[in-house]
């Protein structure tokens, strides 16, 4: 982009005590605000408690630098205001702690109350996200399982990991019925095509892999990288990009790939950007840090995270530089989850979960200043998010995973602006 990308990251990061709607509530309680811009020292301030409304909302002051712009129950909109920044912190509506004994790495919800979730002692569990219960475990895997993801249907799973092997799963049943193999080192990404009936994986090898589930086979390699493959997202190509055709016919058992642009983030820095049915490579985009996640955000947008702590919007069409950049910690970015085509939410390293909204062209960007965090981990990495429709998911490595309740936020967020 002609002049160099946007940034909004001139503003501050503002954390708040991970416990403070629990403390907040008590006469008297006291909760630690902080903000601090990259590079510089923090500025630390408290926020008092007086005791509860006849409603229940608790009554709250706060120290010079800082000010209260509206509280509930469960959220509290902070402002530092000398940057003029606003955090909107939400605390979890629902903390389930009893589900794993180990850091939880990877969780997909659906619409129906399920959740698939694994952790580092290597347990795979299906779960009803409403009362916390375990219905299935899911064994089979002879290593460590690194992501699992449900099929469209919510109710078939698909997994991978360090033994090399993919699995397909039946939620209702905990049988495996299918088993694909090929990699030739821990399997690290995975998605489906459409409806599942090709899926792609990604590991260490620097392979991509394309594969048929009905026919329990591999039906190409996509990509053959030599550095180690991060992240993937697949996403809808728009109408402006060459995809060029494909030397060979397709095989019968792909399907659905013909419109699929794919996305790769890897270890060495590098982004790629594949047209899944030629076989194309449409672009390749270098950072100075390993890209730990990559996000279809529309036909238009992708979102890249990585380990130095940007976060950078590109536009599809013109990839050779971000167009909007957010530099405001250093702690690592290690998911990204896009919500509707307005923001995304990212997980990173120092715990933190937060809600970037995509800036407008508009002048009077209300919201360009504002953050949406979701609270309860106490600086434990936060590895993956999911979302089904309703709440968000996160999994971390303190052993939980925590249900937020953010619908409001993110369909509406300028009207929550004091």
């Amino acid at each position: 982009m002609p002049g160099g990308s946007r940034s909004p990251s001139e503003i501050p990061v503002i954390t708040l005590q991970c416990d403070w709607d629990d403390v907040i509530r008590k006469v008297n309680g006291t909760v630690w605000v902080c903000c601090k811009f990259r590079g510089q020292t923090s500025y630390e301030g408290k926020i008092h408690s007086q005791g509860l409304s006849n409603e229940g909302i608790p009554r709250v002051t706060a120290t010079e630098g800082f000010s209260v712009r509206a509280i509930s129950r469960s959220a509290i909109q902070v402002k530092h205001d000398d940057s003029g920044t606003t955090y909107i912190f939400q605390a979890p509506t629902g903390v389930f702690s009893g589900i794993h004994s180990k850091s939880v790495i990877s969780l997909d919800v659906t619409s129906g109350n399920l959740c698939a979730s694994v952790c580092t002692e290597n347990k795979l569990h299906v779960w009803d996200t409403r009362v916390g219960l375990v219905s299935r475990t899911l064994e089979g895997h002879v290593g460590d399982v690194y992501k699992c993801r449900f099929f469209p249907s919510g109710i078939v799973i698909l997994s991978g990991g360090a033994d090399m092997q993919l699995k397909i799963w039946s939620a209702e049943t905990g049988q495996c019925p299918v088993t694909l193999r090929g990699h030739t080192a821990a399997i690290t990404d995975i998605c489906m095509v459409e409806r599942g009936r090709n899926i792609i994986s990604f590991s260490k090898d620097g392979t991509a892999r394309l594969w048929s589930c009905g026919e329990a086979m591999c039906l190409a390699t996509l990509l053959k990288l030599e550095t180690t493959i991060n992240s993937c997202s697949l996403g809808i190509a728009n109408n402006k990009m060459q995809l060029g055709e494909p030397e060979q016919s397709p095989s019968e058992h792909e399907v659905g790939t013909g419109n699929k642009v794919l996305l790769v983030g890897c270890e060495d820095g590098t982004v790629n950007c594949i047209a899944v049915q030629s076989r194309k490579k449409l672009f390749s985009l270098i950072h100075n840090s390993a890209v730990n996640c990559v996000a279809v955000l529309s036909a238009e947008q992708f979102i890249v995270g990585c380990q130095d702590g940007q976060i950078l919007l590109y536009e599809s069409q013109q990839p050779s530089e971000p167009v909007v950049k957010w530099f405001e910690s250093n702690s690592a970015i290690l998911c990204i989850l896009p919500v509707k085509e307005s923001g995304f939410f990212v997980g990173k390293a120092d715990g933190t979960c937060v809600y970037h909204k995509v800036p407008v062209k508009s002048k009077d960007d209300k919201c360009r200043n504002v953050r949406v965090e979701l609270t309860g981990p106490d600086c434990d990495p936060v590895y993956d998010i999911s979302y089904d429709g309703t709440c968000i998911y996160t999994a971390c490595r303190d052993a939980a995973v925590r249900k937020y309740d953010v619908t409001k936020f993110i369909s509406g967020l300028e009207s929550f602006v004091c």
